[in-house]
């Protein structure tokens, strides 16, 4: 049985939800972050650079977010998560998850964990305040592709790359990260993805209350994000 290693409200909800959406067996097992529980040996032989989400499979563990993605799309694929049988489809929306996962994924980290960037107060400072200007970067960039009318990232069809930019597009409804109220695109997106039954058993399994409510929680440690 597949195994997701998780952070309730982390990058790795990505992958929940997508093995839900699938309707794949698995299993979820929760890592406390604050306890250490990401730096125990047990973990670290799974992922030695410390982070979620990891997928155990029975071939082995998987990391990242894009990579487990494209797992679960191509092993079910009848439920059309990722268009196996067209190769520059599959490679738009493999494109698309890793301009994720390299550009907000990395800006993010820069008010979560600066310190992978620069030691010192001022540095990170310097990083956090930078964050908004990036970050608008490349939410206008989506924006601009959801401008012609399009349902889901790539057209009509529900892929991938939806739970993927709703678990960012989530976290800039924070306040520090950018200013939401300019991309009504990207929110009008959030909320169709947030209305999947999928989505909302993933929030219910992590622990985050209502589901309605996942976008307006405050009360969580930022530093928890983007593990």
């Amino acid at each position: 049985m597949l195994r997701l290693y998780y952070i309730p409200m982390a990058c790795s909800m990505t992958s929940h939800i997508a093995l839900i959406e699938a309707g794949a067996e698995h299993e979820i097992h929760k890592i406390d972050w604050s306890s250490g529980d990401l730096d125990t040996p047990e973990f670290r032989r799974l992922n030695p650079n410390g982070f979620v989400p990891i997928l155990l499979t029975d071939q082995g563990p998987l990391s990242e977010n894009a990579a487990i993605l494209m797992y679960i799309g191509m092993n079910y694929p009848d439920k059309n998560l990722l268009p196996i049988t067209n190769a520059y489809k599959m490679a738009k929306v493999q494109s698309f998850n890793t301009f994720l996962s390299n550009s907000i994924h990395i800006t993010y980290r820069h008010i979560s964990r600066p310190t992978l960037f620069a030691d010192g107060a001022s540095a990170a400072e310097a990083l956090r305040a930078k964050v908004p200007q990036m970050s608008h970067k490349y939410f206008s960039i989506i924006e601009n592709q959801l401008s012609d009318g399009r349902t889901w990232i790539h057209g009509d069809d529900y892929t991938t790359s939806d739970p993927y930019l709703f678990v960012y597009s989530s976290y800039l409804q924070w306040g520090d990260r950018g200013d939401p109220g300019r991309f009504p695109l990207v929110k009008a997106h959030r909320e169709r993805v947030l209305n999947r039954p999928a989505v909302q058993k993933a929030i219910e399994r992590e622990g985050l209350g209502d589901p309605a409510d996942y976008c307006r929680i405050t009360g969580w440690k930022q530093e928890a994000i983007d593990k």
